[in-house]
């Protein structure tokens, strides 16, 4: 069978044969793959990047979506163990950690496959970093023109948010996101001169793909004695390591700080979670990602701008 593999973490990935695997144990289903998502963490693993990935040969692929063709019934998959990959034509995978689609969804499978991974970050951090938040939650998405930040907007809905509040820089690219009640453009350098005013007063959650001194200044920014606030950061797109605010502005706030990422909670916990997403995401009208065959892996692993025309979807 085809398969995608890494041999040497100098040369990369390539494409490979390899023999069918067996039949699969009582606590396996045997899938037949048709869609693996090329996401920044798999690009990570396949180049021995990542903690997740030091055993050679190592298969490329983190989740997708296969057929059980015993039954016609498709299932997402995710795994991130070392010896786990999915761009392969046929996987056994545990029961237990592949969530079958609901029947009739609303997103193509393809699109799904695309999506769990950018859409897994603010799904975690609501449902595992946050507590006892208010019914008709307002969020405020800071990134919100990032893949995962565009995709927070629906999940908060899904879970219960009835206002969403979108910050970026670009203005065009925050214009075309879909959903928002409203729009911050982040201005001067670390938006510094981002204007706020009427917008913190009313957030409850802030999920913040940004870091460093633009979550800074919205940290400083939040209302004094005002209504309880929670904060989770979940990324780093300024590149900052750092968010510097003074005690002074977290002693003045009603205000709980959490971070959000494969340190904050178990694999467990992370695996509960999975069905919900992914009926959540289902149910959705999601961008078409690229569908890539799998002959092309080594082409468009090569060229990276080819992502910049949207999210990539392995073939099979």
């Amino acid at each position: 069978m085809r398969a995608v593999q890494t041999t040497s973490w100098e040369e990369g990935p390539h494409q490979v044969t390899l023999d069918a695997p067996p039949a699969p144990s009582e606590s396996q289903l045997q899938l037949r793959m048709k869609y693996v998502g090329l996401h920044n963490v798999v690009r990570s693993r396949a180049s021995g990047r990542h903690y997740s990935a030091s055993l050679l040969p190592h298969t490329v692929g983190i989740d997708g979506v296969g057929v059980d063709e015993a039954t016609g019934k498709h299932y997402f998959v995710i795994g991130m163990a070392p010896n786990f990959g999915t761009a392969v034509e046929v996987l056994n995978v545990d029961r237990r950690a592949a969530v079958p689609l609901p029947e009739g969804a609303a997103a193509d499978a393809a699109a799904v496959a695309a999506s769990v991974n950018p859409g897994m970050s603010s799904w975690l951090a609501l449902k595992l970093r946050t507590a006892d938040l208010p019914q008709g939650f307002t969020a405020l998405v800071l990134g919100a023109t990032s893949a995962s930040g565009e995709l927070a907007v629906p999940l908060a809905r899904a879970l219960g948010a009835a206002a969403v509040v979108g910050a970026a820089r670009n203005p065009e690219a925050l214009a075309a996101v879909p959903g928002l009640d409203r729009r911050v453009e982040l201005r001067g350098d670390g938006g510094a001169d981002t204007d706020w005013t009427g917008i913190l007063e009313g957030v409850d959650v802030v999920l913040d793909y940004i870091s460093g001194d633009v979550a800074a200044r919205v940290l400083e920014a939040l209302p004094p004695r005002g209504k309880a606030v929670q904060f989770v950061q979940i990324g780093g797109l300024s590149g900052q390591p750092s968010i510097n605010v003074p005690s002074a502005a977290l002693r003045s706030k009603n205000l709980t700080i959490r971070g959000s990422g494969p340190g904050a909670f178990s694999i467990p916990e992370m695996a509960k979670e999975m069905p919900g997403l992914v009926a959540a995401l289902a149910a959705m009208e999601l961008k078409k990602p690229q569908l890539v065959p799998l002959d092309e892996f080594e082409r468009v692993w090569a060229d990276k701008a080819v992502a910049k025309n949207g999210r990539i979807v392995f073939t099979l």
